[in-house]
Parts: structure tokens; C-alpha cells; sequence
């Protein structure tokens, strides 16, 4: 199985267009310097704000992720 960080850094790369540039480059850094729970937080909070439709299998591999670190995702994720 591939690592959290991997798998976080290709959702945030398919991300592009749901949120702003420099938001997921910054997401991307905050992966890069292993800190992928902050990352993983900035992400669901700005896919909220923005108010993104996240496809199903996205919302699956964040719940995912999101479990492996321990971290309890927000209501809209858990519904995936």
C-alpha cells in the first residue's frame, strides 16, 4: 500500500480547480515536510468553504486516510 503521503499528494494534485493554486501548493508543501494531518485538515475545511462537490471515491480515500492517521473527519466526509 502506498503511504499517506503519497496518497494524499495525488488527491491534492486531482484537486486542482476545485480550490485556489496557491491553496493546494501550500497543502502540497505541508505533505512534502511530513506534516499530512495538517494538510489533511487545511484540505476538507477549504473543500467545505468552497462548498466542492467531492466525487464519492474522493470522500472515500480521505475517510480512509483520515482513519490510518487516527483523525476523525468531518460529517460530509463520513457520509462517502
Amino acid at each position: 500500500m502506498r503511504r499517506i503521503e503519497e496518497r494524499l499528494a495525488i488527491i491534492l494534485r486531482n484537486a486542482e480547480g476545485w480550490l485556489p493554486k496557491d491553496q493546494l501548493d501550500d497543502m502540497q508543501s505541508l505533505v512534502a515536510a511530513r506534516e499530512p494531518g495538517v494538510a489533511l485538515e487545511n484540505f476538507w475545511t477549504q473543500l467545505e468553504e468552497y462548498d466542492v462537490d467531492v466525487p464519492d471515491s474522493v470522500r472515500h480515500e480521505i475517510k480512509q486516510i483520515a482513519a490510518e492517521m487516527e483523525m476523525r473527519p468531518p460529517h460530509w466526509i463520513e457520509r462517502a
